[in-house]
């Protein structure tokens, strides 16, 4: 129930966030708009040739490449409670995909109109919030930090959670994302990470029935 009632603050505040933020909406509010500017001014600015690179290889494979090992590494090498987690993690990730896609169409934020400086990736020509980089791995690192830190396992999701504020931040550094944008895929990928995770206790009874077959079959 606890998770249910999180999930509920988390994206009741994502939607109020949307609409103040969407001028399609007709309820924009200014100074948030100024707030979110200034923000994202900050971090984009602080452009460093040393970074750079790096940035851009997590804006580009922080999301598929990453946490397409992590689901990987937990189905094959983490016995069954990792297949678990797994399993939710790829719920959740299935989950946002279309819903990532229906709420940008109904916000319909644009995207920064902001000059590239070094950084040479093509634009972007859908709307900005949520961000869908932001909601995915926000949703990936929820799912770890609550059902995967035993002993040395809380070394392996801090790492990753760690690595999803990166990949969020990679964002506004190559000039895809506000940051309010990401606030608000952090907070809608927390939501469904954590509805998900109130619901998988229904996974046990699938995955029990799997293990036993395979166990009876070697």
């Amino acid at each position: 129930m606890r998770y249910i009632l999180a999930a509920i603050i988390c994206i009741a505040v994502f939607m109020i966030m949307g609409v103040v933020l969407s001028s399609q909406l007709g309820y924009q509010n200014a100074s948030l708009i100024r707030i979110d500017e200034l923000i994202t001014s900050l971090f984009y600015n602080s452009h460093s040739g040393n970074i750079d690179e790096f940035m851009i290889l997590l804006s580009l494979y922080g999301r598929e490449i990453v946490w397409s090992a992590v689901i990987v590494f937990l189905g094959v090498f983490a016995g069954w409670r990792g297949k678990k987690v797994a399993v939710i993690i790829i719920i959740s990730f299935l989950i946002l995909m279309p819903l990532n896609t229906l709420l940008k169409n109904f916000f319909e934020r644009p995207r920064p109109e902001v000059e590239r400086h070094e950084i040479d990736l093509p634009l972007k020509t859908d709307s900005g919030y949520p961000s869908g980089h932001a909601s995915i791995v926000s949703s990936g690192a929820m799912v770890l930090m609550i059902l995967y830190r035993r002993e040395r396992e809380l070394l392996f999701s801090s790492i990753l959670t760690i690595e999803a504020a990166l990949v969020c931040l990679s964002r506004i550094y190559v000039g895809d994302h506000y940051f309010f944008d990401l606030i608000g895929g952090a907070l809608l990928g927390s939501g469904i990470s954590l509805l998900t995770i109130s619901f998988s206790n229904y996974i046990d009874p699938i995955i029990n029935v799997i293990r036993k077959y395979l166990e009876k079959s070697k």
